[in-house]
């Protein structure tokens, strides 16, 4: 005779209603078998038993999962966010769905959201945000007794907007007394992870209490670990100050010269230079932004002009449109992330401006290009080729960009000194230049600006023939900065003036 067929097996279901259809390691997949109870999209629980469709939203209920964890005897993890009502601590923590018991043990479960991951490592203001939130959260948990504990990178859901909210928290745990001070240490070994930031350490004396809050990341979880910084109101505190300084320019005035000239050798000017200054008094708050370029174009009559002049308008589409429209129309606040990205964008468009070009005439047209955004007292600067932007301050001129250039590879690896590249015979190779290739790289670097310091952007005409020491002295020596552009053409020109000579000097003053 067959074997009668087997009768189907009943899953079992954890309080009669959730089958446990995956583990991993303390957390679970539920399946709830009777959807209909509670609609997970309108919340009624109107819904008769067995049915597929809500009777009040027409919502699908069939197939809902939820993530979850297990829990025996005295409730932590998961399981004790329901004992919390702050509807601001509530705000950080996992939502919770459900949360049911059978025998001595506790399911509790939340929405099983898209499982999404961040792309590390963050930058530095990303895990800032994280920071200050999870800082916050920390002070109100351990004003009610709980401590958190442990987070990992895959427990944390953030928004575009920055706003954290932790998808679990399986080390949640009650506390009493003083037992808190492991939570700093456990957001400390986050944000290490989330970062990449390498541990550093210093041995503390007298001086160190007095340094004023630390300005960066790294100093903030050295002082955690060092114990020095032991309260998550201070920290979160410390993470707001970091994150206006990368949010918040505070409004400098400029003023600024420009100037070009053809030098004493070429016969045809091939640089090009953009100075643009707009400024905005909007309910008595003054804002100010500027855009300064120079490129320095290569590839002889109708090229190398042409090549600088497609360069600059590219640049100048991008930041109007992408960042200076938008931010003026809706009165942004202007970001030190927003500011490095269309800064990059700018010089991209620019690269794609000369390529087509170039291709479409058959030629090897190129250009070179520094290009500086300011905003407030927050500049960005973008730089491809060996035209440089330097910051001076307090008489000291200090180089910014980093040349593309074959002397300066020579001067990196030891085989030149930096004097000999002013003389060397391929001074005037660029490995890196707009117009070459459709990927390129593009240096950015930031700098924080004080009431007297200025910026100057030049072309290899003028480094190259005049130092820059002498620059310095000759922009001391010239309180107007046209005055200054002008005096530092004059002095290329009279030592030589081999090449084309481009300068844009800006002053920054306080409002």
């Amino acid at each position: 005779m067959d074997a009668s067929p087997a009768a189907p097996t009943t899953p079992s279901l954890f309080a009669g209603r959730y089958e446990i259809i995956a583990v991993s390691g303390d957390m679970v997949e539920a399946l709830d078998r009777q959807p209909w109870r509670r609609c997970w999209s309108c919340d009624t629980t109107l819904n008769e038993p067995g049915e597929a469709y809500c009777t009040q939203c027409g919502a699908a209920l069939d197939g809902r999962r939820y993530r979850g964890q297990i829990t025996a005897g005295s409730p932590t993890g998961l399981a004790l966010v329901p004992q919390i009502t702050d509807p601001a601590t509530l705000a950080f923590l996992p939502p919770i769905w459900d949360q049911v018991s059978e025998g001595d043990q506790t399911l509790t479960l939340t929405p099983a959201a898209q499982p999404t991951s961040l792309a590390l490592p963050l930058s530095e203001l990303e895990a800032v945000f994280i920071g200050r939130d999870l800082a916050r959260l920390l002070t109100l948990l351990h004003q009610q007794g709980f401590a958190l504990g442990a987070v990992e990178p895959d427990d944390l859901d953030v928004t575009p907007a920055h706003a954290t909210r932790l998808r679990n928290v399986r080390h949640l745990h009650r506390v009493e007394g003083d037992d808190r001070s492991a939570d700093l240490f456990h957001l400390a070994a986050l944000l290490e992870a989330l970062t990449a930031t390498p541990r550093t350490t210093r041995r503390l004396d007298e001086t160190d209490a007095t340094l004023e809050a630390a300005s960066t990341l790294a100093d903030i979880l050295r002082d955690i670990r060092t114990g020095r910084l032991t309260d998550p109101v201070e920290l979160a505190q410390r993470f707001d100050l970091i994150i206006a300084y990368h949010t918040t320019p505070a409004p400098l005035r400029v003023r600024f010269g420009a100037a070009t000239d053809t030098g004493m050798v070429r016969d045809l000017n091939e640089d090009g230079l953009l100075a643009l200054d707009l400024r905005l008094i909007r309910r008595n708050q003054p804002r100010e932004w500027s855009l300064f370029i120079v490129a320095d174009g290569m590839g002889g009559h109708s090229a190398g002009e042409v090549a600088s002049d497609l360069a600059l308008r590219g640049a100048l589409e991008i930041v109007q449109r992408e960042y200076l429209a938008p931010t003026v129309d809706a009165d942004a606040q202007d970001q030190e992330e927003a500011l490095r990205e269309v800064v990059r964008r700018a010089i991209l468009q620019a690269n794609e401006y000369v390529v087509r070009e170039a291709r479409n005439r058959g030629n090897d047209m190129g250009t070179t290009m520094t290009l500086a955004l300011v905003a407030g007292d927050c500049a960005v600067i973008g730089n491809v080729g060996d035209s440089r932007t330097y910051l001076l301050r307090e008489g000291n001129l200090r180089r910014i960009t980093r040349d593309h250039s074959l002397v300066q590879r020579l001067v990196d690896l030891g085989q030149i000194t930096p004097d000999e590249v002013y003389t060397h015979p391929q001074r005037n190779a660029v490995l890196r230049s707009l117009g070459d290739k459709l990927n390129i790289e593009v240096d950015i670097f930031v700098e924080r600006l004080r009431p007297g310091d200025a910026l100057l952007l030049a072309s290899d005409g003028l480094w190259e023939m005049v130092r820059d020491e002498r620059m310095a002295e000759i922009i001391a020596a010239h309180p107007d900065p046209q005055a200054a552009c002008e005096a530092l053409i004059s002095a290329a020109n009279a030592a030589g003036g081999d090449d084309n000579i481009t300068v844009i000097l800006a002053f920054f003053e306080a409002y």
